[in-house]
């Protein structure tokens, strides 16, 4: 698993970006990569997330994971801990 983290408050994470950052994991294997989580700060893009729905229903690898803003939210409402310990809001 590789997670790809983009901060990205002003744009949303499109299509290209996805495709470039498969082709990035790619030239880190071996070993191969089964998941590539991307989180974002921000957004996907329609044209992103429709890139990543094709992708993994071919069954592609590695399977992309989104994670965007309000996902990370979520995770972060079941620990409240670290969003006090790093002064996340």
């Amino acid at each position: 698993m590789i997670v790809q983290a983009k901060h990205w408050l002003s744009r949303s994470i499109n299509a290209p970006d996805v495709a470039g950052t498969v082709a990035q994991v790619r030239l880190w294997e071996p070993p191969l990569v089964d998941v590539l989580v991307m989180a974002t700060s921000g957004r996907f893009s329609a044209d992103a997330v429709q890139w990543i729905e094709q992708h993994n229903t071919r069954g592609d690898r590695p399977f992309i994971d989104q994670w965007p803003d309000s996902h990370l939210e979520l995770l972060l409402a079941a620990r409240p801990h670290i969003s006090a310990e790093f002064r996340l809001r």
